[in-house]
């Protein structure tokens, strides 16, 4: 019996010394939060000896310092520009809250304007609140999270959803388009009562570190290894039901999670059964560390619910219905009747909708949107009922 009593008081000890630690953790980040990055908010076009401003966005930097359609930026801090991307770049560099100087010509005028930057506005979502924070994966890297948190009595706990993004290095924070793509399906499951989780990839959007495109496979798990870590612990979620949500080469690193922390299922949609080709856009490193991983192992390792959803216009050899089954079948010959695979009629990798195959061919994304479509299946699995 005493032996029994130590070792609840040393597993009690472990337990608050954790709680602690997180607690912490998130006050240091209250502290010293993940500054926002700036907003401009023109709509740019090359032009002769400089760029032209064509489109001002109402409460951005730009109107409130006067900026006018037609303006020619001809340098940013000095810095001659010579392309719309220069001056992104430029721009780029700064935070909210910092100054930055443009010279620009107006017809025949020359201007000197100092301007300090307004932070990227924040995301709504109906029926919930967002909450803008920070992980650490690795040293010196801060990443930006995207937390929403439904309506509801505090003290409540929730289901959640961590995101696991596709392949590419876009950011996923986007207040002014949150209908479609990624955001818009993460929207769709937090207005209806799921705690929700993005998180930005390393030197994207608000986020510190190296480039994404530099980065290797195993920085960007420990990015989604320290969200999970998180969102597990936010006081707003049920730890016991929590899961991942897999789109594209997202869904590669479910299994990988799911086998370090529990999680109460999985749902990927356009996945691969395995490492993908080299493509543009990702580093030589991330695809030889990409490489080393078992993925078909780690699936036929997943000891939770998993949903298989592929489109039916999705035939990438990488990414086609076979592979798709045969995730699918891994999952089920370790855990019979575990996983389920699902095809959904008329959408293509991107979850947009075409009338037939040869119309989806090169159109990847431009077909009709039916993010509806596909947050009604996968809020049919978080529910129970798919």
């Amino acid at each position: 019996m005493q032996i029994f009593l130590k070792h609840n008081q040393v597993r009690l000890c472990i337990l608050t010394i954790a709680t602690s630690l997180i607690s912490l953790l998130i006050q240091a980040q209250d502290l010293n939060p993940l500054p926002r990055r700036a907003y401009f908010g023109v709509g740019l076009e090359k032009a002769e000896a400089g760029v032209r401003v064509f489109a001002i966005s109402p409460d951005s930097t730009a109107a409130a310092v006067g900026v006018s359609i037609g303006d020619i930026i001809q340098e940013v801090d000095g810095q001659m520009t010579s392309s719309p991307e220069s001056v992104v770049a430029a721009i780029g560099k700064h935070k909210a809250g910092e100054s930055i100087t443009l010279n620009l010509r107006r017809g025949d005028e020359r201007r000197t304007i100092e301007a300090v930057l307004k932070p990227y506005p924040s995301e709504k979502m109906a029926n919930a609140t967002i909450h803008y924070g920070s992980v650490v994966a690795l040293p010196g890297a801060r990443l930006r999270t995207i937390l929403s948190v439904p309506e509801g009595k505090p003290g409540t706990r929730f289901p959640a959803v961590l995101l696991l993004q596709g392949g590419g290095c876009g950011s996923i924070d986007s207040p002014f388009s949150v209908s479609g793509g990624q955001p818009g399906l993460i929207h769709a499951i937090g207005s209806q009562g799921f705690v929700t989780m993005r998180v930005e990839k390393s030197g994207v959007g608000d986020s510190e570190g190296p480039a994404c495109a530099s980065i290797g496979f195993n920085e960007e798990l420990a990015g989604y290894r320290a969200a999970l870590t998180a969102l597990r612990s936010h006081p707003s979620v049920d730890p016991q039901r929590v899961y991942l949500v897999g789109i594209s080469l997202g869904g590669v690193f479910a299994p990988l999670l799911a086998a370090e922390t529990k999680v109460a299922g999985i749902s990927v949609y356009g996945t691969l059964a395995g490492p993908p080709g080299p493509y543009p856009g990702r580093s030589e490193r991330f695809f030889q560390e990409f490489g080393t991983v078992d993925v078909a192992a780690a699936w036929a390792r997943s000891a939770t619910r998993v949903q298989v959803l592929h489109g039916e216009y999705d035939i990438d050899p990488a990414t086609s219905s076979t592979a798709h089954q045969q995730i699918a079948a891994m999952i089920n010959a370790s855990n019979p009747g575990s996983a389920k695979y699902r095809e959904l009629q008329g959408l293509d990798h991107g979850w947009t909708r075409h009338a037939s195959l040869e119309a989806s061919r090169d159109r990847v994304g431009q077909g009709e949107d039916a993010t509806s479509t596909l947050a009604d299946v996968i809020l049919a699995f978080l529910r129970g009922q798919g």
